[in-house]
């Protein structure tokens, strides 16, 4: 009898734990799931620009322009190559299959939900288009006194990641090229990161 009345206690604690703790996961996955289906605005200019540019690099592979010899296998590249190859040869490669439409509509629906919150705020998607060139981060390429020389540099590196994409992706299909995408990546960190610091606020100084 001691030993029921004792799985009789403990049971009511064990379900009210476990109710906790199945409680917490509930509520971080419910979280997540708002989180991305309702970005903040930093996030949804994130969404954005990768959607944009998965897209993108979906329409070169399927035209056989993201490189000179492979097309890349969208579903080989999103299971790090368990279900099959990433890069085929362009030769034997099929230049349409099923993963090409599952990716794109994997970017669209990332594009969309951040042009969605955009779209939300004043100014609608106009405004953020346009900001997108005329901003106080393009204007500091050649005014070090708008944002002082950490936003300046951090301009000129942006600028600078930009072209270097551009120009080797269009000189020399290198749309997927490692070399091209490290000094690309590379060049964009160090100008977020400078862009980021230069619009820190000052620490306050505290007077004894």
């Amino acid at each position: 009898m001691r030993f029921i009345s004792l799985i009789s206690v403990r049971c009511p604690y064990n379900n009210m734990a476990g109710g906790r703790r199945m409680s917490d996961m509930d509520d971080s996955d419910d979280g997540f799931v708002q989180m991305v289906m309702n970005p903040s605005r930093t996030l949804s200019n994130w969404f954005v620009g990768l959607g944009a540019l998965g897209i993108f690099l979906a329409v070169l592979n399927l035209a056989g322009e993201i490189h000179p010899n492979y097309r890349v296998s969208w579903s080989g590249v999103l299971t790090f190559e368990i279900t099959n190859k990433a890069f085929e040869d362009m030769s034997t490669a099929p230049s349409f299959v099923l993963s090409d439409i599952v990716f794109i509509v994997i970017c669209g629906l990332f594009a969309g939900l951040g042009l969605k919150t955009i779209n939300s705020h004043e100014g609608g998607l106009g405004s953020w288009f346009k900001s997108i060139f005329v901003n106080q981060t393009w204007m500091s390429l050649a005014d070090p006194d708008l944002g002082g020389w950490y936003k300046t540099t951090g301009a000129w590196c942006l600028l600078l990641g930009i072209v270097n994409y551009l120009y080797f992706g269009i000189c020399a299909t290198g749309w997927i090229d490692p070399g091209v995408y490290s000094v690309t990546i590379g060049l964009m960190a160090f100008g977020f990161a400078l862009g980021y610091a230069a619009n820190a606020p000052e620490p306050e100084d505290n007077a004894s």
